[in-house]
């Protein structure tokens, strides 16, 4: 295998980077939308919810600044073709995207509710306003258990840290950390939202990815 292929960063190449883009990135961006968007949709139709949170998580306390690491999921699956740098992994981490959000979405249908915490005040959030509304908009209002910020987080982190050495894996899964943590410290998700996200998302990395890894590259015809 060459180098090119082994260091965890590097530039895919003009072709390959277009076809993460266009081929794979377009599609999962309006699939991703519209089962979230969706599922919520349909969930706002009626007013069956499902209590999965305990009231000692009311008292977690709201933390402005975390929307940093909240907001930084895009740029898990924007490095994607920089760490994945062929067809085969790159349609590989597409798939599982696409698997896991089907999932989470036939969840949030059959298991409605929102999370409990009181709107923020966002008048009082300073210079962390701009990045919380970002945030807040962006998870609607009923998908929360599996936790897809988690889901989605978790796997391109676990995925690429399979390529990465020591030190690179301990900033790959502290960032991870903060993602999964910025979801309670913002009140977006509870507790079970983030087991959920979690289960998921190791379900996608650990065992679909690998084995769509290996259909991609047994069928691997054209660019690499």
């Amino acid at each position: 295998m060459s180098d090119q292929r082994t260091r965890f960063w590097g530039w895919p190449g003009s072709a390959n980077f277009a076809y993460a883009l266009i081929v794979l990135g377009i599609p999962s961006g309006v699939w991703f939308v519209g089962v979230y968007a969706g599922a919520d949709y349909l969930t706002g139709l009626h007013d069956y919810r499902v209590p999965l949170y305990l009231p000692a998580e009311l008292a977690i306390p709201f933390v402005p600044a975390m929307a940093v690491f909240y907001n930084s999921l895009h740029l898990a699956y924007l490095v994607a073709p920089f760490v994945l740098r062929t067809r085969p992994e790159m349609n590989a981490l597409a798939l599982v995207w696409f698997v896991m959000t089907l999932v989470a979405g036939l969840f949030f249908l059959v298991i409605p509710f929102e999370p409990g915490f009181p709107p923020a005040d966002t008048t009082q959030l300073g210079i962390w306003r701009g990045l919380y509304e970002l945030a807040d908009q962006a998870n609607l209002r009923f998908n929360s258990c599996p936790s897809l910020h988690v889901t989605w987080g978790v796997a391109c982190v676990d995925v690429y840290a399979r390529r990465a050495g020591r030190t690179v894996k301990w900033v790959l899964w502290s960032w991870g950390c903060g993602m999964c943590l910025s979801t309670l410290l913002l009140h977006q998700h509870h507790v079970i939202d983030v087991a959920g996200g979690l289960a998921l998302a190791l379900w996608g990395s650990r065992i679909l990815y690998p084995r769509f890894l290996d259909r991609f590259t047994a069928n691997r015809t054209g660019p690499s």
